[in-house]
Formats: structure tokens, C-alpha cells, sequence
């Protein structure tokens, strides 16, 4: 087929490899509100070589870089070539390989947005991430714990409760065990939690808000459960908490250009590593769509080189 061409800040992506997350399993459920109908071509994120610019893209020819394909118009990230809207195009950070920079913007990029930019997260500030084992909550464990917080994780099985550790989680809980909110009262010596990065929604969000001390942030991240949060306002009011909404696609340069330095030093340094799960090649796409499903932790990587 001919290759896609690309119009005013747009740039043809040779790509090299492509993130596989949620976004990308509700697109083809059919769920996911920025392609709300047919043709679906999945794979949101991608790392790859800029092969033709249009104008005003702000990237030369020949640079690596990560960025959003244009999955919303079937031009999705699973081929191997794409296009790639110039407002989400970064070189990629030195020290990251393909499978690690391929979703390191919907992961890294946007817990920082939430966790520094959103919340304002504190040294000594106790945060609750859930879905701690998920590929963006993971990412919200390492910042919360570069930034210096105690970080409580939530998780449903042994193994999701490894990895959620592996990732600097201080404490795991099961939001759904009948203790689950007195163990974070005694974690938190009955003042409750600073923060929340909600990833999953739904009656762990419910549960999650039951948790808070008082001007806390509820950040709604996302929805893995397939429900998202549903906010009481008068608790809100009476409780004087608040609820924040974290899309980063909503970022100015500014923000853009302090998260890409700051989680650049947190590499350098080590304090942050982009935990890459399992790397399917293109062909294997249905089973890694399938296994994603099945509740997957971390980060899914397609490689198309």
C-alpha cells in the first residue's frame, strides 16, 4: 500500500517499535472515546525515525523520536510506518532503548504530569496508587518514590503484589479485603492519604476516596475496571478534598519541557528504570492483545525491526 503522507505538523515515522496498553485493547473492543467508530488501527505510541516532515514539524528528518500515531484516523503504530502529529513528538531521552521508550510518554510522562505538575506531590507525602501493577501505575510508584513519598500500592494477587514491589512500593493492599481501609488508616497513622493516582476506577476508586486526609488530590488517571470514578460531591465539599483530571495531551511547553528534564535526571540517575514486560514482534499482535486482556503487568512492547 502507499505510504501515508504527511500533512502540516505531521511527520512519516519509520517505526522501530509501538507500545501496547489499554488504549489499544479498548480500541479494539470498541471503547475508546478518540476512536469512536471503524477503521480501528491500533498501536497509540511509538518510537521511530522521522523519514518525511510536513511543515512545521518541529523535528529534522533522521531524528529518533516517541510520539502518538494517528490511531484516531486508522493510522496506528502497529506497521511499519506511520504518522506522527508534531505536538507529541520528543527526541527520545538518551539511555532509553526501543522497548523502553516506546511507551514511556502514556507512562513516565503522564504519572509526572500528575504526581508534580497536578498534585504537587511532597517529600513526605503518602500516595496511593492503584493498579500498582499496571504499566502507568508502575511508572506513578517509581516518580512517587523519586519524589520522595511513602507509596502504597493496591493489588489483587501475589504476583501483581511482587511486581508492584519491585517498583519501590512501601506497602500493598487489596482494596477489596474487608480490612483493606483500616490497614491504610494504621499504615498512615490514622491521618489517611496526600494522594491518589487512579488508574483502575470504579468500586476501587469508591473505596480509594474513603481513604483521604483532608486536602488530599484524587487524580483520575484512568479506568482499567471499564467504569470510571464516580465523584460525591458534597463529600468532596464537606470532606475539602479535590479531584483533578490528568490527560497530558493538555500540557503547554512549559510543562512539557520540565517533565522531559526532570524525568531525563531521574534516568540519569537511576532512580527511575521503565520496567518492559514482554516484547511481542508484529505478527504475535492477537496474542499480546489477548494477554493484555488477561490483566498483564507492566509495559507490552510490539517491535517491527
Amino acid at each position: 500500500m502507499e505510504l501515508p503522507e504527511p500533512g502540516p505538523g505531521e511527520a512519516r515515522v519509520r517505526v522501530l517499535a509501538a507500545s501496547l496498553a489499554l488504549p489499544d485493547l479498548m480500541m479494539v473492543h470498541g471503547d475508546y472515546p478518540f476512536v469512536p467508530e471503524p477503521p480501528v488501527a491500533p498501536g497509540q505510541e511509538v518510537v521511530g525515525i522521522v523519514d518525511a516532515a510536513g511543515d512545521e514539524f518541529p523535528l529534522p528528518v533522521g531524528t529518533r523520536i516517541v510520539g502518538n500515531a494517528r490511531a484516531d484516523i486508522a493510522i496506528g503504530g502497529f506497521a511499519e510506518y506511520t504518522l506522527v502529529p508534531g505536538w507529541s513528538a520528543m527526541p527520545v531521552i538518551d539511555g532509553l532503548t526501543d522497548e523502553q521508550a516506546a511507551g514511556f510518554p502514556g507512562s513516565f510522562h503522564v504519572a509526572h504530569i500528575g504526581l508534580e505538575h497536578r498534585a504537587h506531590l511532597q517529600k513526605g507525602e503518602t500516595l496511593l496508587v492503584l493498579g500498582g501493577a499496571g504499566r502507568t501505575g508502575s511508572a506513578a510508584i517509581q516518580i512517587g518514590k523519586a519524589m520522595g513519598a511513602t507509596v502504597i500500592a493496591t493489588a489483587r494477587s501475589d504476583a501483581k503484589a511482587r511486581f508492584s514491589r519491585e517498583q519501590g512500593a512501601d506497602y500493598i493492599v487489596d482494596l477489596e479485603a474487608t480490612n483493606a481501609i483500616d490497614e491504610i488508616e494504621r499504615i498512615t497513622g490514622g491521618r489517611g492519604v496526600d494522594v491518589v493516582y487512579d488508574t483502575v476506577g470504579g468500586a476501587a476508586a469508591t473505596e480509594a476516596a474513603k481513604t483521604l486526609a483532608r486536602g488530599a488530590r484524587f487524580l483520575i488517571v484512568g479506568f482499567a475496571s471499564g467504569e470510571p470514578a464516580h465523584v460525591d460531591v458534597h463529600e468532596l465539599l464537606m470532606r475539602d478534598y479535590s479531584v483533578i483530571g490528568v490527560l497530558s495531551t493538555f500540557r503547554d511547553d512549559e510543562e512539557k519541557n520540565a517533565t522531559v528534564d526532570a524525568l531525563a535526571a531521574m534516568l540519569a540517575d537511576k532512580r527511575i528504570t521503565p520496567p518492559v514486560t514482554a516484547v511481542y514482534a508484529f505478527e504475535q499482535v492477537p496474542e499480546a492483545l489477548a494477554e493484555r486482556a488477561a490483566g498483564a503487568t507492566g509495559q507490552t512492547v510490539i517491535t517491527l525491526q
